[in-house]
């Protein structure tokens, strides 16, 4: 009996297989392919995009001033101003303790009220010798003691007054004053601190101006020029403003980079130090756009399915742009009005017959 059921097995197979067949042709008796798949459709749409070249680098402070110490051996005695702070040209910004410049001071006024003193005794007494010096009263030699004596007291006299200007200049090194309008960026004073020349105490940054600093490539530096709007961003949604000032004029030869100087609009929330990504507005134009889900990657190239008659799904190649809010930019490969695969692309294979999901056709035939 088993191999009487073993053939009524196959018999069963064999008719269930006409049935299928008979099932798939026409009532014509042609054969009829089953759709693979159910996907959404969509058309090819042109859209405005605006071009752009993106770009990353620091942004910096268009111009620093240091705050430096210019005189030693003084304390620290006032600080009237902190990181963040917006100073104006000449506002104090520290001050040094001036009592031992005070009496040096004091010192060499008296110095020169003797230096005075004594000027006027040679001067007098080398007057008297000028008088006299032809007449034999005098010798040579008490002569030129007496000349020589006043052209040392005039020395004398001005080596005191260029001392207590020396004196009075060191009092002024005693405040520090703002060079420039700005913010602070940096502070380094400590209260009560020695300082040497030349330690910096306090960073500006001038005019409170900062500039982004792109490096771009060479392809890209010739579409960029002085004048042209960027856009930086410099947080979740939050973008700043500004204008290329200048190209640098040569390329580095590490990187073979060059660097593209943004001014940034002041009162923004960029702040120096930061290494942000940014782009260069260059046109709008009209360009092609697909979603980013109808996009097909097989052997290293971008591909869509393009619907065709009798809702063939054929497999087209395509050169894609930037990137668009909405989707993709096409450059070639599509027309407008095309009609392409979204949903479910990237399950087909080229002459696949699909299914066109009812609600998306609607969509699209509006």
């Amino acid at each position: 009996m088993v191999p009487g059921l073993w053939v009524r097995s196959f018999i069963a197979c064999l008719l269930i297989l006409g049935f299928s067949l008979a099932q798939a042709q026409n009532e014509n008796g042609d054969n009829v392919l089953r759709p693979a798949l159910t996907v959404s459709v969509q058309q090819v749409v042109s859209m405005e995009m605006e071009r752009f070249i993106s770009a990353t680098g620091n942004i910096r402070p268009w111009q620093d001033a240091s705050v430096s110490v210019q005189t030693s051996g003084l304390r620290l005695k006032h600080i009237f101003v902190d990181v963040g702070d917006t100073v104006r040209q000449g506002q104090l910004l520290a001050e040094f303790d001036d009592t031992t410049i005070v009496a040096d001071i004091t010192q060499a006024k008296a110095a020169i009220e003797q230096a005075r003193a004594n000027l006027a005794q040679t001067s007098q007494n080398a007057n008297r010798i000028r008088k006299i010096r032809g007449t034999g009263a005098v010798s040579q030699l008490e002569a030129d003691q007496a000349l020589a004596a006043e052209k040392i007291s005039k020395a004398q006299l001005a080596s005191a007054e260029a001392a207590l200007l020396a004196q009075e200049q060191r009092l002024a090194y005693t405040r520090l004053l703002a060079p420039h309008d700005g913010v602070i960026s940096a502070r380094s004073a400590v209260l009560g601190a020695v300082y040497n020349p030349g330690q910096e105490l306090l960073h500006i940054i001038v005019q409170n101006k900062l500039q982004w600093e792109a490096t771009v490539s060479g392809n890209q530096l010739f579409a960029i020029v002085p004048g042209l709007k960027a856009r930086v961003h410099v947080g979740d949604d939050v973008t700043v403003s500004g204008v290329v000032r200048q190209l640098a004029p040569a390329f580095n030869e590490q990187t073979r980079q060059a660097v593209v100087y943004v001014d940034l609009e002041p009162g923004s929330q960029a702040r120096a130090g930061m290494f942000v990504k940014g782009d260069f507005l260059l046109k709008t134009e009209n360009t092609l756009s697909i979603p980013r889900q109808a996009l097909v990657l097989r052997d290293g190239f971008h591909y869509v399915f393009v619907l065709g008659q009798g809702n063939k799904a054929m497999l087209r190649k395509i050169e894609t742009g930037q990137s668009l809010p909405s989707g993709i930019e096409v450059k070639s490969g599509l027309q407008e009005g095309d009609r392409i695969i979204v949903k479910g692309a990237g399950f087909l294979d080229d002459g696949d017959v699909v299914r066109v999901a009812a609600s998306v056709s609607a969509q699209t035939g509006r």
